[in-house]
């Protein structure tokens, strides 16, 4: 269906968020992103060019469920626009227009928009989503036909709304926070009450959660051992000795006996076969022993600074912290050296992921799952003491074989000096050892070279299997639109439960404003996608005629307890000033005859001071990684991290109640008032 004439406005945000303490002000709110320790590299909010409607159509819900819902309205604005209209893409378009705006923020233009889809909607027949549509729409003609004064019973709206499917329930319950009145919340909070405190743990939560954190794993590398550097000489010495040995032999045959060169030749073929088949598994089980207790012999600390080759030093500063500290984390609780005991293999595992990820474009944290796997490897022989402990890869009877064969070697010369051939003895002695030295090094070094290498193979496949049974621990990892969803069901409970504490009816309440900080400790996102963390402050302002009472608390996001609620009371007089501070450009961008605010900040910084001098400081500062540059715009990132934790929304309205005091409240009515006379029907 052609919707020619459905003209909706482009929004625009830009930057990205932290917060801090300046000239000497307490820090009473942190809301930002530092750039976490996973990215998961998800397409969830990602559009091709050209991508098909189905696909845009779906990005936008992503956007929407994610708690961004500024670019899920542009997304559905342009696919309304091109004629791309279905019942399911106008509810959307509606739930993203109101979404996480207050009344104020909801402007004529949005008004007039959503009258023409209804008008539109209703041409298209009736189904579940047109029904959406209209209890919606009845909400804020309910909502409107409050601020006039006009008393009207809201039963047939909520029968609507009960009737709704649960998921279109709490869309609805969830997007419509800031526009509706208190007393309109608190009706639709009591009637999903039951549900809130259910589903804010719903989906496994608590076994799911922190999988979300984790970053995707990197696959293990063969570690391949470096071939063995020979000795200068050792080949020289190998020829020699061979031609000393061929040239004596044959001057043995002419000069000594029959019997005696009869009874000595075999008796060296057989002493040197011996010699030299068991003296080389004997060189290699010495030499792969050393290189074995090389690899865990304590030494001095690895400097944590690049080796060169493109490998950042910051990586390597990420691989010898990890290292250090998931190794001190797996110390079994029994007596001993620890540190001792693992200072050799420690180095050496630093010095081999750095050698084998430092310029693979591999995050140190994506290797973490597999030095914490070596970590409780080492942890688990502590006890027998197992790193130390090399049994040499070769039969015992090795060395006393290849005694014996030196031994029947030195009894053959011995004969051939008796039988008349002693010249030749003596160059066959000095020949046949510095050949079966020099040969026994050689192949012994190789064969040492083929035995670790087989080690490495064998731990290789160890690390494999561990790398496959982290895959499937963090299959199930939660989507972003499920950590939204948690956090936003977090939100509306705590919200509850702060009016609770505070002995606070609907009737109280002239409108709220609720916060999110991301605490000290994991976070993580997915590509183009807000930050989420595993431990939030939420702050929370509850606006009541005579003042304002802050509530925050800590909460634990991956088992949803809350604990350290922190109250503060103060009336509207006690505001004593308030300071928006932005950094960036605003333009107006034209688009055909359509024009939009775009706002590119690096930078806003909001303070709100009391009389007595405390300070609540709101920084919002643009931060990126030079790594993220090609894949992502920080603006946009800004943007989800905004509407994510809350700021974008609670500015607006602290800077009014900060600009006009207990006046606010009276100037908020008028405004509400102006509001409801531009939703008409």
């Amino acid at each position: 269906m052609n919707t020619s004439g459905f003209d909706i406005p482009h929004t625009g945000l830009r930057g990205e968020i932290r917060n801090e303490a300046r000239d000497g002000s307490t820090v009473a709110q942190q809301i930002g992103v530092v750039y976490g320790t996973a990215v998961h590299n998800e397409n969830v909010y990602h559009l091709e060019p050209g991508a098909r409607p189905e696909r845009r159509h779906e990005v936008a819900r992503n956007f929407l469920v994610g708690g961004t819902p500024r670019p899920a309205e542009q997304i559905l604005a342009d696919l309304l626009r091109e004629g791309e209209v279905t019942t399911e893409r106008m509810y959307h378009y509606f739930l993203a227009v109101v979404s996480d705006r207050s009344f104020h923020d909801i402007k004529a233009e949005h008004v007039d928009l959503v009258s023409v889809a209804r008008k539109t909607i209703a041409l298209l027949g009736r189904d579940e989503w047109s029904d959406a549509f209209e209890v919606i729409w009845e909400f804020l003609t309910y909502a409107r036909m409050r601020m006039q004064g006009e008393e009207e019973d809201n039963a047939a709206v909520l029968d609507a709304f009960k009737a709704l499917p649960d998921a279109r329930q709490e869309e609805i319950h969830l997007h419509l926070q800031m526009i509706l009145s208190s007393a309109d919340q608190a009706v639709l909070d009591a009637t999903r009450a039951g549900r809130i405190a259910v589903e804010r743990f719903s989906g496994d939560r608590t076994a799911r959660a922190w999988k979300f954190f984790e970053p995707d794993p990197a696959p293990p590398r063969l570690s391949m051992p470096q071939a063995t550097v020979l000795e200068r000489g050792t080949w020289t010495r190998a020829v020699a000795g061979v031609l000393l040995l061929a040239t004596a032999l044959w001057s043995a045959v002419i000069g000594a006996t029959g019997v005696g060169l009869a009874v000595s030749l075999p008796l060296l073929a057989v002493g040197i076969q011996l010699a030299l088949r068991h003296g080389i598994v004997r060189r290699a089980g010495q030499a792969w022993k050393q290189a074995r207790q090389s690899e865990v012999t304590p030494g001095p600390p690895e400097e944590a600074v690049s080796p060169g080759h493109w490998v950042p030093t910051a990586f390597v500063k990420d691989i010898h912290r990890m290292v250090d500290e998931r190794f001190s984390q797996a110390r079994p609780h029994q007596a001993g050296d620890w540190p001792r005991y693992i200072g050799g293999f420690r180095e050496h595992l630093k010095r081999r992921l750095v050698a084998q990820y430092g310029n693979a474009r591999v995050d140190a944290s994506e290797i973490d799952w597999l030095i914490n796997w070596h970590a409780r490897r080492v942890a688990s022989g502590w006890s027998a003491q197992e790193l130390f402990r090399f049994p040499m890869p070769h039969e015992p009877r090795s060395t006393r074989l290849s005694a014996l064969g030196i031994g029947l070697a030195c009894l053959a010369i011995a004969i051939l000096a008796l039988n008349g051939a002693l010249v030749a003895a003596v160059i066959i002695g000095l020949g046949g050892g510095l050949a079966v030295e020099a040969i026994t090094h050689l192949a012994g070094l190789r064969r040492a070279d083929a035995l670790l290498l087989s080690d490495a193979k064998a731990l290789f496949e160890q690390e494999q299997a561990a790398y496959e049974q982290r895959c499937q621990e963090l299959a199930d990892r939660p989507t972003d639109a499920e950590m939204a969803r948690w956090l936003a069901l977090d939100k509306i409970y705590l919200r509850n439960d702060a009016m609770r504490r505070a002995k606070l009816g609907e009737q109280d309440l002239v409108t709220h404003v609720v916060m999110t900080e991301g605490a000290q400790g994991a976070r993580a996102r997915v590509l183009n996608g807000p930050p989420r963390f595993a431990r939030y402050i939420v702050q929370i302002f509850l606006l009541t005629r005579n003042g304002v009472r802050e509530a925050r608390v800590d909460l634990e996001f991956l088992s949803g307890k809350a604990s350290d609620e922190r109250r503060n009371l103060f009336r509207y007089e006690a505001l004593a000033s308030a300071s928006v501070t932005e950094k960036g450009s605003r333009v107006t961008e034209v688009l055909g005859n359509v024009t939009r605010p775009v706002e590119s900040l690096r930078s806003r910084t909001f303070r709100l001071t009391l009389v007595n001098g405390d300070a609540i400081t709101v920084v919002a500062e643009n931060f990126r990684k030079p790594e993220d540059d090609v894949i992502e715009n920080d603006s946009d990132l800004f943007s989800a991290a905004l509407q994510s934790s809350g700021i974008d929304t609670a500015l607006p309205i602290l800077e009014a109640v900060a600009a006009e005091g207990s006046h606010w409240i009276a100037r908020d009515e008028e405004r509400r008032v102006r509001w409801s006379r531009d939703w008409t029907s």
